[in-house]
Protein backbone atom coordinates (compact mmCIF):
# COMPACT_ATOMS: atom_id res chain seq x y z
CA UNK A 1 0.00 0.00 0.00
CA UNK A 2 1.33 3.44 -0.95
CA UNK A 3 2.17 5.70 1.95
CA UNK A 4 -0.46 8.35 2.65
CA UNK A 5 1.15 11.78 2.88
CA UNK A 6 0.10 14.79 4.94
CA UNK A 7 -0.12 18.18 3.21
CA UNK A 8 2.83 20.43 4.18
CA UNK A 9 1.14 23.43 2.59
CA UNK A 10 -2.09 23.01 4.55
CA UNK A 11 -0.17 22.35 7.77
CA UNK A 12 1.79 25.56 7.42
CA UNK A 13 -1.21 27.64 6.42
CA UNK A 14 -3.21 26.47 9.42
CA UNK A 15 -0.31 26.95 11.84
CA UNK A 16 0.21 30.46 10.52
CA UNK A 17 -3.51 31.21 10.78
CA UNK A 18 -3.56 30.18 14.44
CA UNK A 19 -0.32 32.11 14.88
CA UNK A 20 -2.16 35.37 14.16
CA UNK A 21 -4.62 34.80 17.02
CA UNK A 22 -3.50 36.36 20.29
CA UNK A 23 -0.62 38.41 18.90
CA UNK A 24 0.91 40.32 21.82
CA UNK A 25 2.12 43.90 21.17
CA UNK A 26 5.18 43.02 23.29
CA UNK A 27 5.95 40.05 21.02
CA UNK A 28 4.82 36.47 20.57
CA UNK A 29 1.37 35.12 21.38
CA UNK A 30 -0.69 35.48 24.54
CA UNK A 31 -3.65 33.09 24.61
CA UNK A 32 -4.58 32.58 28.22
CA UNK A 33 -7.28 29.95 28.71
CA UNK A 34 -10.86 31.16 28.20
CA UNK A 35 -9.70 34.71 27.34
CA UNK A 36 -11.00 36.17 24.04
CA UNK A 37 -7.93 35.15 22.02
CA UNK A 38 -8.15 31.59 23.31
CA UNK A 39 -11.87 31.44 22.50
CA UNK A 40 -11.10 32.62 18.97
CA UNK A 41 -8.41 29.92 18.60
CA UNK A 42 -10.89 27.29 19.79
CA UNK A 43 -13.48 28.46 17.26
CA UNK A 44 -10.94 28.48 14.39
CA UNK A 45 -9.68 25.02 15.35
CA UNK A 46 -13.26 23.73 15.46
CA UNK A 47 -13.70 25.00 11.91
CA UNK A 48 -10.56 23.11 10.87
CA UNK A 49 -11.98 19.97 12.50
CA UNK A 50 -15.20 20.29 10.53
CA UNK A 51 -13.18 20.71 7.33
CA UNK A 52 -11.48 17.42 8.22
CA UNK A 53 -14.83 15.66 8.57
CA UNK A 54 -14.89 15.66 12.37
CA UNK A 55 -17.81 16.59 14.59
CA UNK A 56 -16.52 19.42 16.78
CA UNK A 57 -17.70 20.42 20.23
CA UNK A 58 -16.48 21.47 23.68
CA UNK A 59 -16.85 19.44 26.86
CA UNK A 60 -17.78 20.74 30.30
CA UNK A 61 -14.10 21.29 31.19
CA UNK A 62 -13.47 23.54 28.17
CA UNK A 63 -11.69 20.94 26.05
CA UNK A 64 -12.31 21.06 22.29
CA UNK A 65 -12.99 17.63 20.76
CA UNK A 66 -13.33 16.71 17.08
CA UNK A 67 -14.34 13.13 16.48
CA UNK A 68 -15.68 10.49 14.18
CA UNK A 69 -16.63 6.90 14.90
CA UNK A 70 -15.00 3.67 13.80
CA UNK A 71 -15.91 -0.01 13.77
CA UNK A 72 -14.19 -0.68 17.08
CA UNK A 73 -15.62 0.56 20.36
CA UNK A 74 -12.34 2.19 21.44
CA UNK A 75 -11.11 5.48 19.99
CA UNK A 76 -7.61 6.70 19.24
CA UNK A 77 -7.00 10.14 20.77
CA UNK A 78 -4.48 12.64 19.39
CA UNK A 79 -3.88 16.31 20.12
CA UNK A 80 -2.37 18.82 22.53
CA UNK A 81 -3.40 22.28 23.79
CA UNK A 82 -4.24 25.76 22.42
CA UNK A 83 -3.38 27.99 25.40
CA UNK A 84 0.00 29.74 25.60
CA UNK A 85 2.17 31.38 28.20
CA UNK A 86 2.38 35.19 27.96
CA UNK A 87 4.38 36.09 24.84
CA UNK A 88 4.79 32.47 23.81
CA UNK A 89 5.45 30.96 20.40
CA UNK A 90 3.15 29.59 17.70
CA UNK A 91 4.25 25.94 17.89
CA UNK A 92 3.96 25.02 21.59
CA UNK A 93 0.72 23.05 21.90
CA UNK A 94 -0.90 24.24 18.68
CA UNK A 95 1.34 22.03 16.55
CA UNK A 96 -0.08 18.89 18.15
CA UNK A 97 -3.65 20.04 17.57
CA UNK A 98 -3.20 21.15 13.95
CA UNK A 99 -1.14 18.06 13.04
CA UNK A 100 -3.80 15.75 14.48
CA UNK A 101 -6.47 17.56 12.44
CA UNK A 102 -4.25 17.22 9.37
CA UNK A 103 -3.97 13.46 9.98
CA UNK A 104 -7.76 13.19 10.18
CA UNK A 105 -8.19 15.13 6.94
CA UNK A 106 -5.45 13.18 5.13
CA UNK A 107 -7.08 9.88 6.07
CA UNK A 108 -10.46 11.15 4.91
CA UNK A 109 -9.15 12.42 1.57
CA UNK A 110 -7.28 9.12 0.99
CA UNK A 111 -10.49 7.19 1.78
CA UNK A 112 -8.58 5.33 4.48
CA UNK A 113 -11.00 4.78 7.38
CA UNK A 114 -9.59 3.66 10.73
CA UNK A 115 -11.00 0.65 12.55
CA UNK A 116 -10.99 2.75 15.73
CA UNK A 117 -12.85 5.94 16.26
CA UNK A 118 -10.67 9.06 16.10
CA UNK A 119 -10.87 11.99 18.52
CA UNK A 120 -8.69 15.07 18.11
CA UNK A 121 -8.15 16.87 21.42
CA UNK A 122 -7.37 20.51 22.15
CA UNK A 123 -7.04 20.85 25.91
CA UNK A 124 -8.07 24.23 27.29
CA UNK A 125 -5.43 24.89 29.97
CA UNK A 126 -2.14 23.02 29.88
CA UNK A 127 0.34 25.76 30.74
CA UNK A 128 -0.99 26.51 34.21
CA UNK A 129 -0.15 30.22 34.06
CA UNK A 130 -3.62 31.69 34.51
CA UNK A 131 -4.85 29.59 37.45
CA UNK A 132 -1.59 28.20 38.87
CA UNK A 133 -2.26 24.52 38.11
CA UNK A 134 -0.44 22.89 35.20
CA UNK A 135 -2.30 20.47 32.89
CA UNK A 136 -5.45 21.72 34.58
CA UNK A 137 -7.98 20.72 31.91
CA UNK A 138 -6.75 17.17 31.36
CA UNK A 139 -6.52 16.64 35.13
CA UNK A 140 -10.07 17.95 35.54
CA UNK A 141 -11.22 15.62 32.77
CA UNK A 142 -10.11 12.53 34.73
CA UNK A 143 -11.14 13.88 38.14
CA UNK A 144 -7.68 14.64 39.53
CA UNK A 145 -8.83 18.24 40.01
CA UNK A 146 -12.32 18.19 41.50
CA UNK A 147 -15.20 20.51 40.76
CA UNK A 148 -14.93 22.27 44.10
CA UNK A 149 -11.38 23.29 43.25
CA UNK A 150 -12.45 24.57 39.83
CA UNK A 151 -14.71 26.98 41.70
CA UNK A 152 -11.78 28.09 43.89
CA UNK A 153 -9.02 28.51 41.29
CA UNK A 154 -9.09 32.12 40.09
CA UNK A 155 -7.12 34.17 37.59
CA UNK A 156 -5.81 37.69 38.15
CA UNK A 157 -9.23 39.17 37.25
CA UNK A 158 -10.82 37.23 40.13
CA UNK A 159 -12.88 34.93 37.91
CA UNK A 160 -12.83 31.22 38.69
CA UNK A 161 -12.37 28.38 36.22
CA UNK A 162 -15.98 27.45 36.92
CA UNK A 163 -17.13 30.98 36.01
CA UNK A 164 -15.51 30.68 32.58
CA UNK A 165 -16.80 27.16 31.97
CA UNK A 166 -20.40 28.11 32.73
CA UNK A 167 -20.20 31.09 30.35
CA UNK A 168 -19.45 28.86 27.29
CA UNK A 169 -18.57 31.93 25.21
CA UNK A 170 -17.22 29.79 22.34
CA UNK A 171 -20.77 29.03 21.20
CA UNK A 172 -19.90 25.44 20.22
CA UNK A 173 -22.11 22.39 20.91
CA UNK A 174 -21.43 20.17 23.93
CA UNK A 175 -19.22 17.14 23.43
CA UNK A 176 -17.58 14.38 25.44
CA UNK A 177 -14.29 12.54 25.16
CA UNK A 178 -14.82 8.84 24.35
CA UNK A 179 -14.63 6.72 27.49
CA UNK A 180 -13.06 3.67 25.84
CA UNK A 181 -9.61 4.69 24.60
CA UNK A 182 -7.20 2.61 22.55
CA UNK A 183 -4.34 5.09 22.92
CA UNK A 184 -3.48 8.78 23.26
CA UNK A 185 -0.62 10.24 21.19
CA UNK A 186 0.71 13.80 21.24
CA UNK A 187 3.05 15.58 18.83
CA UNK A 188 5.01 18.43 20.43
CA UNK A 189 8.10 20.51 19.91
CA UNK A 190 10.97 19.42 22.13
CA UNK A 191 11.30 22.86 23.81
CA UNK A 192 14.95 22.04 24.50
CA UNK A 193 18.29 21.82 22.65
CA UNK A 194 18.99 18.07 22.55
CA UNK A 195 17.66 17.19 19.10
CA UNK A 196 19.34 20.16 17.44
CA UNK A 197 22.67 19.42 19.13
CA UNK A 198 22.46 15.82 17.92
CA UNK A 199 21.61 16.95 14.40
CA UNK A 200 18.29 15.08 14.61
CA UNK A 201 14.73 16.06 13.72
CA UNK A 202 12.38 13.71 15.56
CA UNK A 203 12.29 11.40 18.58
CA UNK A 204 9.94 9.25 20.62
CA UNK A 205 9.41 10.39 24.22
CA UNK A 206 10.18 7.80 26.88
CA UNK A 207 9.12 9.63 30.06
CA UNK A 208 7.70 12.93 31.34
CA UNK A 209 9.14 14.87 34.23
CA UNK A 210 7.38 15.44 37.53
CA UNK A 211 6.49 19.02 38.50
CA UNK A 212 5.85 20.56 41.93
CA UNK A 213 4.55 24.13 42.28
CA UNK A 214 3.56 26.21 45.27
CA UNK A 215 2.64 29.86 45.85
CA UNK A 216 4.74 31.59 48.52
CA UNK A 217 3.94 34.78 50.44
CA UNK A 218 6.76 36.53 52.32
CA UNK A 219 5.74 39.39 54.62
CA UNK A 220 7.89 41.94 56.39
CA UNK A 221 7.23 45.56 57.29
CA UNK A 222 6.73 48.33 54.73
CA UNK A 223 8.36 51.59 55.80
CA UNK A 224 10.12 54.68 54.45
CA UNK A 225 13.15 53.81 52.32
CA UNK A 226 15.08 56.86 53.46
CA UNK A 227 14.36 57.14 57.17
CA UNK A 228 14.47 53.46 58.19
CA UNK A 229 18.01 52.38 59.20
CA UNK A 230 19.35 49.28 57.46
CA UNK A 231 19.72 47.16 60.64
CA UNK A 232 16.08 47.71 61.64
CA UNK A 233 14.42 46.71 58.40
CA UNK A 234 12.16 43.74 57.69
CA UNK A 235 12.52 43.77 53.90
CA UNK A 236 10.35 41.10 52.28
CA UNK A 237 12.20 41.40 48.98
CA UNK A 238 15.53 40.59 50.63
CA UNK A 239 13.98 37.36 51.89
CA UNK A 240 12.53 36.64 48.45
CA UNK A 241 15.92 37.23 46.82
CA UNK A 242 17.54 34.74 49.17
CA UNK A 243 14.83 32.20 48.43
CA UNK A 244 15.40 32.59 44.68
CA UNK A 245 19.09 31.82 45.18
CA UNK A 246 18.31 28.96 47.57
CA UNK A 247 16.04 27.26 45.01
CA UNK A 248 18.80 27.56 42.41
CA UNK A 249 21.42 26.17 44.82
CA UNK A 250 19.23 23.23 45.85
CA UNK A 251 18.48 22.29 42.24
CA UNK A 252 22.14 22.57 41.23
CA UNK A 253 23.08 20.24 44.09
CA UNK A 254 21.00 17.52 42.41
CA UNK A 255 23.24 17.92 39.32
CA UNK A 256 21.31 16.85 36.22
CA UNK A 257 18.42 15.30 38.14
CA UNK A 258 16.40 18.45 38.87
CA UNK A 259 15.69 22.05 37.94
CA UNK A 260 14.18 24.80 40.08
CA UNK A 261 12.62 28.10 39.04
CA UNK A 262 10.94 31.14 40.51
CA UNK A 263 9.42 32.73 37.43
CA UNK A 264 6.84 35.01 39.05
CA UNK A 265 7.26 37.58 41.79
CA UNK A 266 4.96 40.44 42.81
CA UNK A 267 6.47 43.08 45.08
CA UNK A 268 4.20 45.21 47.28
CA UNK A 269 3.58 48.07 47.65
CA UNK A 270 5.87 48.45 44.62
CA UNK A 271 7.05 52.01 45.19
CA UNK A 272 10.65 53.15 44.74
CA UNK A 273 10.79 54.86 48.12
CA UNK A 274 9.05 52.17 50.20
CA UNK A 275 10.75 49.11 51.67
CA UNK A 276 8.84 46.08 50.31
CA UNK A 277 6.43 44.75 52.93
CA UNK A 278 5.16 41.76 50.96
CA UNK A 279 6.33 39.58 48.08
CA UNK A 280 4.17 36.97 46.36
CA UNK A 281 5.99 34.40 44.25
CA UNK A 282 5.74 30.88 42.88
CA UNK A 283 8.30 28.10 43.31
CA UNK A 284 8.47 25.40 40.66
CA UNK A 285 10.55 22.20 40.95
CA UNK A 286 11.00 19.56 38.25
CA UNK A 287 12.57 16.11 38.23
CA UNK A 288 11.94 12.75 36.57
CA UNK A 289 12.61 11.19 40.00
CA UNK A 290 9.77 11.32 42.54
CA UNK A 291 12.17 10.96 45.49
CA UNK A 292 14.25 13.92 44.31
CA UNK A 293 11.10 16.04 44.11
CA UNK A 294 10.14 15.10 47.65
CA UNK A 295 13.64 15.93 48.93
CA UNK A 296 13.64 19.29 47.17
CA UNK A 297 10.18 20.16 48.49
CA UNK A 298 11.28 19.53 52.08
CA UNK A 299 14.49 21.50 51.55
CA UNK A 300 12.65 24.52 50.09
CA UNK A 301 10.27 24.56 53.06
CA UNK A 302 13.17 24.39 55.52
CA UNK A 303 15.15 27.13 53.75
CA UNK A 304 12.06 29.35 53.64
CA UNK A 305 11.70 29.12 57.41
CA UNK A 306 15.42 29.81 57.96
CA UNK A 307 15.33 32.87 55.72
CA UNK A 308 12.22 34.23 57.42
CA UNK A 309 13.73 33.80 60.90
CA UNK A 310 16.99 35.46 59.93
CA UNK A 311 15.33 38.56 58.44
CA UNK A 312 12.40 38.90 60.90
CA UNK A 313 9.86 37.96 58.25
CA UNK A 314 6.91 35.61 58.02
CA UNK A 315 6.57 33.10 55.20
CA UNK A 316 3.56 31.08 54.08
CA UNK A 317 3.78 28.30 51.52
CA UNK A 318 0.55 27.21 49.88
CA UNK A 319 -0.41 23.66 49.00
CA UNK A 320 2.04 22.01 46.62
CA UNK A 321 0.48 21.19 43.25
CA UNK A 322 2.00 17.90 42.02
CA UNK A 323 2.16 16.38 38.56
CA UNK A 324 4.12 13.20 39.30
CA UNK A 325 6.81 11.90 36.94
CA UNK A 326 5.60 9.20 34.58
CA UNK A 327 7.20 6.71 32.20
CA UNK A 328 5.25 6.46 28.95
CA UNK A 329 3.84 3.16 27.74
CA UNK A 330 6.66 1.12 26.11
CA UNK A 331 4.24 -0.19 23.47
CA UNK A 332 3.44 3.40 22.49
CA UNK A 333 7.13 4.31 22.45
CA UNK A 334 7.82 1.36 20.16
CA UNK A 335 4.97 2.37 17.83
CA UNK A 336 6.41 5.88 17.55
CA UNK A 337 9.91 4.50 16.93
CA UNK A 338 8.56 2.29 14.14
CA UNK A 339 6.78 5.30 12.65
CA UNK A 340 9.98 7.34 12.78
CA UNK A 341 11.82 4.59 10.92
CA UNK A 342 8.96 4.30 8.44
CA UNK A 343 9.48 8.01 7.67
CA UNK A 344 13.16 7.45 6.93
CA UNK A 345 14.70 8.71 10.18
CA UNK A 346 16.91 6.78 12.61
CA UNK A 347 15.24 5.70 15.87
CA UNK A 348 15.75 7.85 18.96
CA UNK A 349 14.08 8.17 22.37
CA UNK A 350 14.33 11.10 24.80
CA UNK A 351 12.87 12.09 28.18
CA UNK A 352 10.73 15.21 28.42
CA UNK A 353 11.63 17.85 31.01
CA UNK A 354 8.40 19.73 30.27
CA UNK A 355 4.99 18.68 31.54
CA UNK A 356 2.37 17.59 29.01
CA UNK A 357 -1.22 16.40 28.91
CA UNK A 358 0.19 13.06 27.74
CA UNK A 359 1.63 12.64 31.23
CA UNK A 360 -1.85 12.90 32.74
CA UNK A 361 -3.44 10.61 30.16
CA UNK A 362 -0.68 8.01 30.60
CA UNK A 363 -1.87 7.29 34.14
CA UNK A 364 -5.08 5.84 32.70
CA UNK A 365 -4.61 4.81 29.05
CA UNK A 366 -1.66 3.89 26.81
CA UNK A 367 -0.02 7.21 25.91
CA UNK A 368 2.92 8.26 23.79
CA UNK A 369 4.60 11.39 22.50
CA UNK A 370 6.56 12.54 19.46
CA UNK A 371 9.15 15.33 19.71
CA UNK A 372 10.34 17.49 16.83
CA UNK A 373 13.34 19.78 16.96
CA UNK A 374 13.23 23.28 18.51
CA UNK A 375 15.58 25.79 16.89
CA UNK A 376 18.06 26.97 19.49
CA UNK A 377 16.18 24.94 22.08
CA UNK A 378 13.88 27.93 22.64
CA UNK A 379 10.25 27.78 23.69
CA UNK A 380 7.91 29.85 25.86
CA UNK A 381 9.40 32.75 23.93
CA UNK A 382 8.55 34.94 20.93
CA UNK A 383 11.72 33.48 19.39
CA UNK A 384 10.35 29.92 19.42
CA UNK A 385 11.01 28.31 16.03
CA UNK A 386 10.73 24.90 14.41
CA UNK A 387 11.65 24.36 10.73
CA UNK A 388 8.63 23.69 8.52
CA UNK A 389 10.34 20.54 7.24
CA UNK A 390 10.39 19.27 10.84
CA UNK A 391 6.71 20.17 11.23
CA UNK A 392 5.91 18.03 8.18
CA UNK A 393 8.05 15.17 9.53
CA UNK A 394 6.35 15.28 12.91
CA UNK A 395 2.88 15.23 11.37
CA UNK A 396 3.82 12.34 9.10
CA UNK A 397 5.22 10.39 12.06
CA UNK A 398 1.98 11.07 13.93
CA UNK A 399 -0.03 9.72 10.98
CA UNK A 400 2.12 6.59 10.72
CA UNK A 401 1.81 6.08 14.48
CA UNK A 402 -1.99 6.23 14.27
CA UNK A 403 -1.95 3.69 11.43
CA UNK A 404 0.30 1.34 13.42
CA UNK A 405 -1.91 1.67 16.49
CA UNK A 406 -5.04 1.03 14.45
CA UNK A 407 -3.63 -2.34 13.38
CA UNK A 408 -2.05 -3.24 16.74
CA UNK A 409 -3.50 -5.75 19.21
CA UNK A 410 -6.11 -4.21 21.47
CA UNK A 411 -4.64 -2.00 24.24
CA UNK A 412 -7.85 -0.20 25.14
CA UNK A 413 -8.61 1.00 28.64
CA UNK A 414 -11.50 2.93 30.13
CA UNK A 415 -10.76 6.59 30.80
CA UNK A 416 -12.25 7.68 34.18
CA UNK A 417 -14.14 10.69 32.85
CA UNK A 418 -15.36 13.14 35.50
CA UNK A 419 -18.37 14.38 33.57
CA UNK A 420 -21.52 15.22 35.48
CA UNK A 421 -24.17 12.51 35.54
CA UNK A 422 -26.96 12.78 33.06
Amino acid sequence: MATIKVSPRRLRERMEQLGTIGRDPAGGLTRLPFAPAHVQAVQRSAQMMREAGLDAGVDEFGNLIGQRSGRREAALLAGSHLDTVPQGGIFDGALGVVAAIECAQTLREANRPLQHGLAVMAFADEEGHAFGAGTLSSRALVGEIGRSRLAQLRDETGRSVDDYLRARTHGLPPAKVPAQVGAYVELHIEQGPVLERMGRVVAAVESITGILRTPVVIEGRASHAGTTPMPGRADALVGAAELVLAVRELALAERDRAVGTIGRAHVLPGATNVIPGRVELTVELRSPDAQVLETLRDAVEERSREIADRHHLTVRLGAWDLSPPVPLDPRMRDAVVRAIERCGHPPLTLPSWAGHDAGVMSRYVPAGMIFVVSTGGLSHSPDERTPWEAVETGAQVLLETLLFLDDAPDMSRRLPLAYAAG
